[in-house]
């Protein structure tokens, strides 16, 4: 099946969008992606290489998570939002280059802000539903120091790797659940790619 076109109207000129997938009521398209790429929110890195199914699954479980932290209410400060969008300004070359790019590719800047909003609740979900549940034990650090590292900074250093560890392997097999049971429809058909519909900053 073959990923849809989309024709946004977006001024100055339209913008021809892809339709990547579909997750519940939601959809993926190919400028989700790039923006959050531009962005650098959910995970994604700053890259002008094709949009691959990698891609599309790395947002398809941004969504899942998403959902999860609406249900169980996890809400974000503006005045956090504030201060991450400042960081991507920052990032860009400054908030009037920022608004140069968003302008350049009439990107709409509630949509660009709501990612940025979206990437802080999927980082307080991730601490409230996974890490704050893992207590690695004194013999555990141990084990993951090796001998003749025993300083406090280096334990704690040690700690936080057994954390995002055991955090990672239980939220792979949380997402693997949530995928069972979400309606999800992949419109790119694996090993296939498409371009980003515009630039980074």
């Amino acid at each position: 099946m073959l990923a849809a076109l989309l024709y946004v109207s977006l001024a100055p000129a339209e913008l021809v969008d892809t339709l990547l997938a579909q997750v519940g009521a939601r959809t993926i398209s190919a400028s989700d992606v790039a923006l959050a790429r531009a962005l650098g929110v959910f995970g994604f890195a700053p890259s002008a290489s094709p949009i691959e199914r990698s891609d599309v699954d790395r947002y398809v479980d941004v969504l899942l998570m998403l959902d999860e932290a609406g249900r169980i209410g996890i809400e974000v400060e503006p005045a956090a939002v504030e201060a991450a969008w400042v960081a991507v300004g920052i990032r860009a070359g400054g908030e009037a280059a920022l608004e140069r790019w968003l302008d350049k590719n009439a990107i709409d800047r509630n949509w660009a802000r709501r990612l940025v909003g979206e990437d802080i609740v999927k980082s307080k979900f991730l601490d409230a539903r996974f890490i704050a549940f893992v207590f690695p034990d004194d013999e555990a650090v141990t084990r993951e120091l090796g001998p003749g590292q025993h300083d406090e900074p280096a334990r704690e250093q040690a700690r936080e790797r057994l954390v995002r560890q055991a955090a990672s392997e239980t939220q792979a097999t949380w997402l693997a659940d949530a995928r069972r049971r979400a309606s999800i429809r992949i419109l790119l058909p694996a090993g296939s790619s498409v371009a980003p519909p515009f630039t980074l900053p």
